[in-house]
């Protein structure tokens, strides 16, 4: 979810679009400059010198096609591309352990158990709530001084017969602050940063808010990683991420206030964006046509495998301080990879550099004729080179807005942009909320997270069998009522009965994987090529939506009824599921190029390299 990776329509280009022979009104705008006749050449060398750097740009990309459909080079940069994914999985769920509550809590005081009272008897005495489990997070202001003198029948006795007196906050006022009470935590001490900052009753929405602060994170990571990557190159992108990954972990594992965990885990969040896009766009754009779609989706089963090993280091590891640190270690041979990564060759190619390209693909410089043709060109192009027309403030302004008047200015459009907004949304959302949702199902979370690393796998491979053989709009269908049964159907199933509630949660995470997949893919199709990058990046604003939601469902509504959170997701999906009949069928239809092809039915019947892209971008997603 987030920035997409950049356009790979480059890798089926042909080179000679960019450095071909000078097309006549070139000429003649060359001649007006230098009062020549038009049509006449002003340099003799103009198309052999043009035809020469072609060849090389050419020679290049086919050493790369070669190098990209098997060898050592292709294997070690699909290793090092996949690796750092890994990580990502890390934190996905990480939440589920740091932020684990206790057992029981309740405000206790610490005088009356120096006088010899059990929690029993205390909270008896002092709890609004009484003896419950969990109840709250207040304690009544009586005497505690006069009543540790007494035992604690007689000093039942003497509550009993007075009248009540008010109720105090316990977080707000305790012991360590001069109160006479303090917060009693049922865990034991360092395992959940819950007790560390008291966030819990009033304060559950800080806690909750930790996972946020790494959903924000990838939202603000996947667009500025994204333009760094384009502008940049895709090893400098991955190797700022890379440092900020390493920093960011080490500032959430020795945060001593609240506040530097919140930018601890922003700073990882956007990191997890900066080791994912730039690698992925340096896979795809460099591995040839055989390996491209296994290894496009191979790339993202090493997000649940994260995962997986998330829920082994948790098992072995309970301190959440010493398990934020058994996590950032992994990402110190991030430094491996940045000096074995490569930059793109593409990408270089894209910015002009072709002895870089050579060297990087053929491991030595460029022959020196095909060099020096290559530099005659470039004198040529700066020469020809015409001056930019000057556009104003306005006219910028209406051109940056343009994509958004043909996605949402004909009804077409708009209905399925609107439709797609919220299938987005709601399928981010109940991804992240079946993740996060172990302590409402009382679940074991060690088995829980690992489950969903597990089921996460099942479901990207049936995702590739299911779209092997039906169209999107009725595989979006049938997995969208599939969840959406599945999650209703546990509100049928008793509390207690925690093997079964985890399982149906499963079950509905299954289709809910499975459509995300599904569903980018089919937006893609569904947009033409002009706006479709300005369709799925509203599309991955909405489902970062969902996922900043996704937290403050499961904590905050979760403790009014343990069933919210599913039955919430339950109805929803169900409600996606019917808007997506309301989209036409894509499978095997061409894709369309402009807007107004959508009003007319035109459709543009070489767009090979279209549906391409648009698989490309389904394998984007996370």
């Amino acid at each position: 979810m987030g920035q997409q990776e950049p356009d790979l329509e480059m890798a089926e280009e042909d080179p000679r679009k960019d450095l071909g022979t000078i097309e006549p009104h070139q000429l003649h705008q060359v001649s007006e400059s230098t009062d020549e006749p038009a049509g006449v050449p002003v340099r003799a060398t103009d198309k052999l010198t043009l035809h020469s750097a072609s060849d090389l740009k050419q020679t290049i990309l086919d050493g790369l096609e070669k190098k990209g459909n098997g060898g050592l080079w292709l294997w070690v940069l699909f290793i090092l591309c996949l690796t750092p994914n890994i990580l990502n999985g890390f934190h996905v769920s990480s939440y589920v352990f740091l932020g684990q509550m206790p057992k029981n809590y309740y405000c206790t005081v610490p005088l009356l158990q120096k006088a010899g009272w059990n929690h029993e008897e205390i909270r008896t005495i002092t709890a609004p709530s009484g003896t419950a489990k969990n109840g709250t997070c207040t304690i009544y202001s009586w005497d505690y001084q006069q009543l540790s003198k007494l035992n604690f029948q007689d000093a039942l006795n003497y509550t009993q017969s007075q009248q009540r007196p008010e109720e105090v906050n316990c977080l707000s006022t305790s012991a360590a602050s001069g109160s006479e009470w303090e917060m009693f935590y049922d865990q034991p001490e360092g395992v959940s940063i819950v007790p560390e900052w008291d966030l819990l009753c009033e304060r559950t929405a800080l806690r909750s808010t930790v996972q946020v602060a790494l959903s924000i994170g990838k939202f603000v990571g996947a667009s500025t990683f994204g333009v760094l990557s384009d502008k940049f190159g895709r090893k400098t992108s991955f190797s700022i991420a890379a440092t900020l990954y390493i920093v960011s972990g080490l500032l959430t594992t020795f945060s001593p206030v609240y506040l530097l965990l919140l930018l601890g885990r922003i700073g990882l969040g956007a990191s997890a964006s900066g080791v994912f896009y730039p690698p992925f766009a340096l896979l795809t754009e460099n591995i040839g046509k055989r390996h491209r779609s296994w290894m496009s989706i191979a790339f993202n089963f090493s997000y649940p495998l994260g995962m997986l090993f998330l829920a082994l280091a948790a098992y072995l590891i309970p301190p959440w301080r010493d398990l934020s640190l058994a996590l950032t270690i992994p990402s110190f041979l991030l430094v491996i990879h940045l000096y074995f990564l490569v930059e793109s060759p593409r990408w270089l190619l894209s910015k002009g550099q072709e002895r870089k390209a050579y060297r990087m693909v053929f491991g030595r410089k460029a022959p020196k004729e095909l060099i020096d043709t290559a530099q005659v060109v470039e004198k040529n192009q700066e020469a020809d080179a015409i001056e930019p027309v000057k556009v104003s403030c306005g006219e910028r302004l209406r051109q940056s807005f343009s994509e958004f008047t043909k996605l949402y200015g004909t009804p077409v459009l708009c209905r399925r942009a609107l439709i797609c907004h919220f299938t987005w949304c709601i399928t981010s959302l109940c991804y992240y909320v079946t993740a996060l949702n172990a302590d409402n199902f009382a679940a074991n979370r060690y088995v829980y997270v690992a489950t969903t690393g597990s089921v996460d796998i099942f479901a990207y491979v049936l995702s590739m069998i299911v779209l092997a053989y039906f169209g999107r709009r009725s595989s979006s269908f049938c997995f969208f009522l599939y969840a959406g049964i599945c999650l209703l159907v546990v509100l049928a199933v008793p509390q207690d009965k925690t093997t079964a509630l985890v399982t149906l949660a499963m079950l509905g995470r299954v289709g809910i994987t499975a459509v995300y997949a599904i569903v980018t893919l089919h937006t893609a199709e569904l947009f033409p090529t002009e706006i479709r990058n300005t369709a799925l990046g509203i599309c991955s604003t909405m489902a970062h939506v969902g996922s900043i939601a996704a937290p403050y469902i499961t904590d905050l509504l979760g403790r009014f009824g343990w069933w919210i959170p599913t039955t919430i997701c339950g109805c929803a999906v169900l409600l996606a599921g019917a808007l997506t009949l309301l989209h036409p069928e894509t499978r095997d239809a061409a894709l369309k190029d402009h807007a107004k092809q959508e009003q007319h039915g035109v459709v543009n019947s070489d767009s090979e390299d279209s549906v391409t892209d648009a698989k490309q971008q389904t394998n984007s997603t996370s």
